[in-house]
Parts: C-alpha cells; structure tokens; sequence
C-alpha cells in the first residue's frame, strides 16, 4: 500500500493506491491517524486505486469513520469498488460510502 494525504482546512484527502490487507493494516491505521489529527472538519479517503480490500482494512477504515464523527467530523469513502460497496452494504456502513459517480454512457447509433 502506498498513501499520500493532502491537507487543506476544509477537508483532508487520503489518497490510497496497492492492496490494503493483513500486511497493509498498520500502515493503514497510522495514515488515518495521522489524516484524523488534522484541523479539517472532513476526511475522503480515496479507494480508486485500490486493487483489494480485505476485512479487516475495511474495519480499520470503518473505525476511523466512527471515531471522526464522535468528534463531530465526518469521514467518507469514495472511489470505492463494487465488491467494497457490497461489503459495506453487509455491515450496515453505507453512511461512509460517498455517492457513486456515474458512468457516462456512450450511445450507440
């Protein structure tokens, strides 16, 4: 997994790129950490390069969402691949998902 994180006052972006599993995870949680002490009253974490993520990236980042909005802050997802929106639906955390962009069509004719 590799990461950049970029800061502004109003929202702090994580940038994540790789696979984020078992080997990634504590790197996944320092980059949140370090994204979370940040002044910004909003996180995205950016999943559109992300090739996997398994259970427990996913429960670290879910994490995050909870402690951010504890903190009246708010964390989302975006970028995220079907099967993470899948897992998310399962778990009941759709509420860190941002809305999916949509594919422009390409008309045939």
């Amino acid at each position: 997994m590799q990461s950049e994180v970029q800061f502004t006052p109003d929202v702090t972006v994580v940038t994540l790129h790789g696979d984020l599993d078992i080997a990634t995870v504590d790197a996944l949680r320092d980059v949140l950490d370090r994204a979370m002490s940040a002044a910004s009253m909003r996180i995205d974490v950016e999943l559109a390069d992300v090739s996997f993520v398994d259970v427990v990236s996913l429960s670290v980042i879910l994490a995050a969402a909870d402690a951010t909005r504890e903190a009246g802050r708010q964390l989302t997802v975006t970028g995220a691949s079907s099967s993470v929106r899948r897992l998310c639906a399962l778990l009941n955390a759709n509420d860190v998902l941002a809305a999916p962009v949509p594919v422009p069509r390409v008309s045939s004719g």
